[in-house]
């Protein structure tokens, strides 16, 4: 038995050294502060000693110590989870667990009596009485509380409402064209906050686990947008590219995610304003999300489908590939999930393409399969009067990343990082190739995005002045063999505090 103990004994220490890492790195993200972390560790690797090697502990040290660290890691857990983990909505549950906890105390309490003599029966009584009485006051409490929670909720709800509808009738509004032009309208849905890194560091180290675990501990943090499009076509109705994130990201995010999503993210992963929630700026475009059709989803991770909850009646097209192996936050997609499409890519090559999808039969919306950043991402080419627009997704950040030997996201790794490159040589010898064609991103936070493609796009026509334009404003950026001219490489900034987030310079 030695030998076999110590294999039990040395797998217990590479469990408990991941376990002790990986609560270490999630509180980290969460922005637990070093000293904390180090005692919380500390105590926790005290506790797993005492368990897992009682007999190198000698008479009382055996039995006190794991008390004393059992204690002591009990109470710092429930502290750092009512901290950095706690949402109201987890009032009730706690409190029936509590309630659960007190009349199990209760039931062995009177057990315990009855096999007792010399006058402990009387005193396992009142204590059976004692927490029995404790357990059906919690219990009342939770029942109680689900009730005051569920009313908080709906009362926050209606405050965004009220913004909402605020921002609708605010000045600017515009009607609706109909002039039988194919029109596109960006949809800036709010940002999300990420590592710098993790936008920009994909040639130095963040790729694959390694680049997840910064991702973790990395607090140079940028914000960056988060932009759905609107397509208005005169035959085939109204059209997202993408949906953005919704309301309840942003402003009740950890009411939105279940305890594994808000242990795994931040806080204040997304931030919206009234204006840009997607209903509100479809509104002010002179839409309604009643009216959208069709929605071509790039990928499914949340930033992109989050917008999917207003969407009930549309058909939500996207790889099968995604669906059954993506990150895929079943939040968004509770309503449409029995509208979905899966194209099959059976249109044959498309330009430097070997498959792709045709997806009304007339050449008018073309499905490009670009794995990579997801098992089954994809972008979309969308045929305008004058010329096209290509959207990009993920597949590429922003324009910079076009130069993709010089600025590169974070990647999965292996065969999909892989992937991902060869995606990206794609979509290079395709826009070479077509003059007319210009990238549109889901997350370009450069002047490209903000400035021309918010002017070329500003009535949703751009015309060939406006596509030659954006051409012109990608050939400043980038060389003809996709590098980056001077002046355009991205750098941090760190915030002038030290705290918060930074940003991004170019030069």
């Amino acid at each position: 038995m030695g030998p076999v103990l110590k294999v039990l004994g040395r797998v217990g220490v590479v469990v408990l050294g991941l376990a002790i890492v990986a609560v270490w790195l999630v509180l980290r993200l969460k922005g637990v502060p070093v000293p904390v972390l180090v005692t919380y560790g500390l105590v926790l690797t005290g506790l797993g000693c005492g368990l897992l090697w009682p007999r190198a502990l000698g008479g009382r040290a055996r039995r006190r110590t794991p008390a004393f660290f059992g204690v002591a890691a009990g109470l710092g857990t429930l502290g750092l989870y009512l901290a950095v983990v706690y949402h109201v909505t987890d009032l009730p549950v706690l409190l029936a667990l509590a309630a659960g906890a007190c009349l199990a105390g209760a039931v062995v309490a009177v057990l315990r009596g009855r096999r007792s003599a010399d006058g402990r029966p009387a005193r396992q009584a009142r204590r059976a009485f004692l927490m029995g009485g404790a357990g059906l006051v919690l219990g009342t409490a939770s029942g109680l509380s689900g009730g005051l929670v569920d009313r908080q909720r709906r009362a926050s709800m209606a405050r965004g409402e009220r913004e909402r509808q605020a921002a609708v009738r605010a000045p600017g509004a515009r009607r609706r064209i109909t002039d039988g032009a194919v029109r596109v309208f960006p949809i800036h849905t709010g940002d999300t906050i990420v590592t710098y890194g993790q936008f920009y560091g994909g040639l130095d180290g963040w790729e694959g686990l390694n680049g997840y675990v910064r991702t973790l501990v990395d607090k140079a943090q940028i914000a960056v947008p988060v932009h759905a499009y609107l397509i208005d076509h005169p035959r085939h109705g109204l059209m997202l590219v993408d949906t953005g994130v919704n309301w309840e990201q942003a402003h009740d995010h950890d009411g939105y995610y279940g305890l594994t999503s808000r242990l795994l993210t931040e806080r204040d992963e997304y931030r919206m304003t009234a204006g840009q929630d997607l209903r509100v700026r479809l509104a002010r475009l002179g839409y309604a999300a009643e009216e959208i059709t069709t929605v071509f989803l790039t990928h499914v991770h949340d930033d992109h489908a989050g917008g999917l909850r207003y969407l009930p009646r549309a058909t939500v097209v996207l790889d099968r590939r995604d669906w059954e192996h993506g990150v895929l936050y079943p939040h968004s997609f509770g309503l449409v999930k029995e509208n979905l499409s899966f194209p099959a890519f059976d249109s044959g090559a498309f330009g430097p393409f070997p498959g792709s999808q045709d997806h009304f039969g007339d050449s008018s919306v073309i499905l490009l399969p670009t794995p990579g950043h997801s098992p089954g991402h994809m972008c979309v080419l969308l045929r305008l009067d004058s010329g096209g627009v290509l959207f990009m997704g993920d597949t590429l950040y922003t324009l910079p990343h076009l130069a993709t030997d010089q600025v590169r996201q974070m990647t999965i790794g292996g065969q999909d990082t892989v992937r991902q490159i060869e995606a990206a040589r794609r979509v290079q010898r395709l826009l070479a190739s077509d003059p007319g064609v210009v990238p549109l991103f889901a997350h370009d936070n450069t002047r490209y995005q903000f400035d021309l493609v918010a002017s070329a796009f500003a009535d949703g026509a751009p015309g060939e002045a406006g596509l030659r334009e954006l051409r012109r404003g990608m050939e400043s950026v980038l060389t003809s063999d996709w590098r980056l001219r001077p002046g355009h490489a991205p750098r941090f900034v760190a915030p002038a505090s030290g705290t918060g987030l930074g940003k991004v310079a170019f030069g």
